[in-house]
């Protein structure tokens, strides 16, 4: 076997940051894995470097994933920041998992799927001097806000025609609140397969832990009711600070593993 960096890296990716393993005598491909980074210090703000390898499914070979684990250690160590490398393994695939334990990956975060039957309870009264607005997100400058508060918690770059990927769904909408100093929070929702989906909350921070994430979700589940969703789902991930407890108070439960996340913590 032959271990090197991929002779055509992915878009955006420094060649130290990808590597192959060959079959000596054919040359094929036997397995590869790249390294992406990025801050996310508005989502993460005790670990904001987020350190992802990114491995297919398949076997992979200890000497390729020692030499992307020993990569990401020095690109989080090398940052000066608390940091976090992580990798995405199905949830039945207890091979993988074995090995990256033997790395010092911990099984500690996943993506879980969660859900509540509908009706929700009355979202009750609006904060006070707020209003409600509720729009499909069709105005241009606000999809351009959208995006930009999408793309600074995520540290992202989607564009608007990622946005309207979204807005194409099936019973799109967009459900805010609004006091007379700017935006308190919003929530995105739409229909899938016979259900309401969430798929994005966001609170401002001044408007945090003052119950406006649990009004903000049994006002989406209402509305989804409404169009007649008798259930709502969301694919919340775990680690995320506080998105989890605020899915549990609003009634919702898991109810599948989607992917794992195991990490290591530098």
């Amino acid at each position: 076997m032959l271990l090197k960096h991929m002779h055509e890296p992915p878009p955006g990716l420094d060649l130290e940051d990808t590597f192959e393993a060959l079959d000596e005598r054919s040359g094929a491909t036997i397995a590869h894995c790249a390294i992406y980074h990025k801050l996310c210090q508005e989502l993460f703000p005790n670990r904001p470097l987020r350190v992802f390898m990114d491995i297919p499914d398949g076997e992979v070979p200890d000497a390729l994933l020692g030499a992307a684990v020993a990569r990401a250690r020095e690109i989080a160590t090398r940052s000066g920041v608390a940091a976090r490398i992580f990798a995405q393994v199905s949830p039945e695939d207890s091979q993988r998992m074995a090995a990256l334990s033997m790395f010092g990956f911990r099984d500690s975060d996943g993506l879980v799927r969660m859900r509540r039957e509908l009706p929700a309870p009355d979202p009750g009264e609006l904060p006070y001097g707020c209003v409600l607005v509720r729009d499909e997100l069709d105005d241009p400058i606000e999809q351009k806000y959208f995006l930009e508060r999408y793309n600074q918690l995520y540290s992202e770059h989607q564009s608007f025609d990622w946005l309207q990927e979204f807005r194409d769904k099936e019973g799109f909408g967009r459900t805010l609140i609004v006091s007379s100093k700017g935006m308190v929070g919003e929530i995105v929702h739409w229909r899938q397969d016979g259900a309401g989906t969430i798929g994005w909350l966001l609170v401002s921070r001044k408007w945090r832990r003052r119950g406006v994430s649990q009004l903000l979700i049994q006002l989406a589940c209402a509305e989804l009711y409404e169009a007649g969703a008798l259930e709502a789902v969301a694919d919340i991930q775990v680690r995320v600070p506080n998105l989890l407890h605020s899915m549990e108070k609003a009634g919702f439960k898991q109810s599948e593993l989607l992917y794992r996340y195991p990490s290591i913590d530098i």
